[in-house]
Order: C-alpha cells, then structure tokens, then sequence
C-alpha cells in the first residue's frame, strides 16, 4: 500500500467510521458522553437512521464552511440545531437536572 492510501485511510477513512459508529451504537460521541447528551431522530424522538448518521457526519464540514457559522448557529436557532443537525433532521438532547430543595428533619 503506498504511502498516501495510508493516510488516508488513516486520517479520513478510519475516523469517519469511528465516529459513525459511535453515534449507530451510543448516539453521542465520548465529549457528548460526557454531558450525558444524545442525538436523536428531529421528528420521532428516536434512534436516527444510518444515512442521518452519515449526512450529519458530511454535514460538519458544510458547518466549518462560513468561517464555522453552523456550529455558533446553534445559539441562534430556536431548536438549538446546528446546520449539520438539520441537514440530516437530528437533534441533540440533554437530560434536565432537577434540583431537590433540602429537607432539614429534626431529630427527637
């Protein structure tokens, strides 16, 4: 194998698969894992199918495009999508934190 299909595979193939295998099989990358977020399907809730996997993986460089707009899109849109998001109709959910006010119980 020469040289250049090494890198490429190394630097282009392998991480393309690795990230979309992440996403098929725990729907959230390590850093997304972290956050205890997930990607899920924009219309049903649930799991997206392999070819969102894939239109949002090619989706991030249509993101980096403008000087990365489709990434800071997020703060702007009213769904939090990013353009990679709704290119493949995904979204990235959290779980919400509910706090509990403290109880004091006073002992007798």
């Amino acid at each position: 194998m020469e040289k250049g299909s090494f890198d490429f595979i190394i630097n282009y193939v392998f991480p393309t698969i690795a990230v979309i295998l992440l996403w098929k099989y725990y729907q959230a990358t390590p850093g997304k894992m972290i956050f205890k977020a997930t990607i899920v399907d924009a219309k049903t809730g649930g799991k997206p199918t392999l070819k969102q996997w894939i239109i949002r993986y090619l989706g991030y460089f249509v993101s980096l495009l403008p000087f990365g707009l489709g990434y800071f899109w997020v703060a702007f849109d009213k769904k939090k999508q990013s353009f990679h998001d709704k290119l493949a109709n995904t979204l990235v959910i959290q779980p919400k934190v509910i706090e509990s006010e403290s109880v004091k119980i006073d002992a007798e």
